[in-house]
């Protein structure tokens, strides 16, 4: 209720803002709006949105990315094309798990994630990987999954790496941090260049 939020606020001084570029969400944006005359620090990697509209506020620190290369907090990024004019999400299944056998040949600890477009499709996607390479315990993992515990389960798998491959449709995104996450299977394109090169920058961060 609006009493209840307006009592929840009036308890704190600042308000300090994770991935702000949301901040113009109906939800997120009526909370920073009670903080008004307060302090509001807001923290994001993407400033400027697609829609044009503004975050607010004013830059206090802008890390550029200039520096974050130089700084090696970005490794270069492998990049294999895909063309099928038949089974696509097969070819593309292949070449990510080849790649994962050969990171782990080299004994990288790494991890595959197959991005689809919807949870149909996570299925569909998941099941080609199991006949594939079921050795690496594929799993669908989206919201909304039927039982609850199946969303548990498979973040538990990837913890114990019992699964290396996971289909997901826009999950383990912000806000989750697995640096195992370096091969990226782009099976359905983002909508946006700039939301896939976000989506692709997780997989290039060296730490």
């Amino acid at each position: 209720s609006d009493e209840a939020k307006a009592a929840f606020v009036s308890e704190f001084s600042h308000l300090f803002v994770d991935e702000a570029h949301h901040v113009r969400a109906t939800t997120w944006e009526s909370i920073r709006n009670r903080f008004a005359g307060k302090l509001v620090l807001q923290f994001t990697a993407t400033p400027y949105r697609e829609d044009g509209r503004e975050l607010g506020g004013r830059l206090v620190y802008v890390f550029p990315l200039r520096l974050a290369q130089l700084q090696n907090y970005f490794s270069r990024i492998k990049d294999v094309g895909v063309r099928s004019l038949a089974d696509e999400d097969r070819q593309i299944a292949r070449a990510a798990v080849g790649q994962l056998r050969s990171d782990l040949d080299a004994g990288l600890d790494h991890i595959v994630m197959a991005r689809v477009r919807t949870r149909r499709r996570a299925d569909e996607v998941a099941e080609i990987y199991r006949e594939i390479a079921s050795v690496f315990g594929p799993r669908a993992l989206y919201s909304g999954m039927s039982a609850a515990s199946a969303k548990r389960d498979a973040l538990d798998a990837l913890g114990d790496r019992s699964c290396r491959v996971v289909v997901c449709v826009d999950m383990l995104g912000e806000g989750f941090d697995l640096p195992s996450l370096k091969i990226a299977a782009i099976h359905d394109a983002h909508k946006s260049l700039g939301i896939t090169l976000q989506f692709i920058g997780r997989f290039a961060r060296v730490t």
